[in-house]
């Protein structure tokens, strides 16, 4: 578990050094970001007691964690960017999914429910 929040941690401020600079170019790029999310989030629960369970965690703490990492480091790069940082959300992305803190927040908070069962 400590594992995919340190991943979700440093992947969501590199990714924003990446587009901020322009460099990564695809038109696939959140495919590719998914994929490598997968192979460390799949292992992980492969070695947990409840596989199942961890993958709903990871999957309910990754927009909270991420977006908002991702925005406060945006916003610190360009301070006219998401002036709420953490809290923000964003208006031009082409993600998949684009949630707004409210449904973040719920979605993290029902991943700490979960934790008892993974830990």
């Amino acid at each position: 578990m400590l594992i995919w929040l340190i991943f979700v941690l440093i992947s969501s401020i590199v990714e924003r050094y990446l587009f901020n600079a322009n460099k990564f170019k695809t038109k696939y790029k959140h495919y590719i970001l998914t994929v490598i999310r997968g192979i460390v989030c799949l292992p992980l629960a492969y070695l947990n007691n409840e596989p199942f369970i961890f993958l709903l965690f990871c999957l309910f703490t990754f927009p909270f964690i991420h977006d908002g990492i991702y925005y406060t480091t945006r916003h610190l790069l360009n301070n006219k960017m998401y002036p709420k940082m953490f809290f923000d959300r964003s208006t031009t992305s082409n993600a998949v999914f684009n949630l707004s803190i409210f449904w973040r927040l719920m979605l993290f908070m029902f991943s700490l429910g979960l934790l008892p069962v993974i830990i």
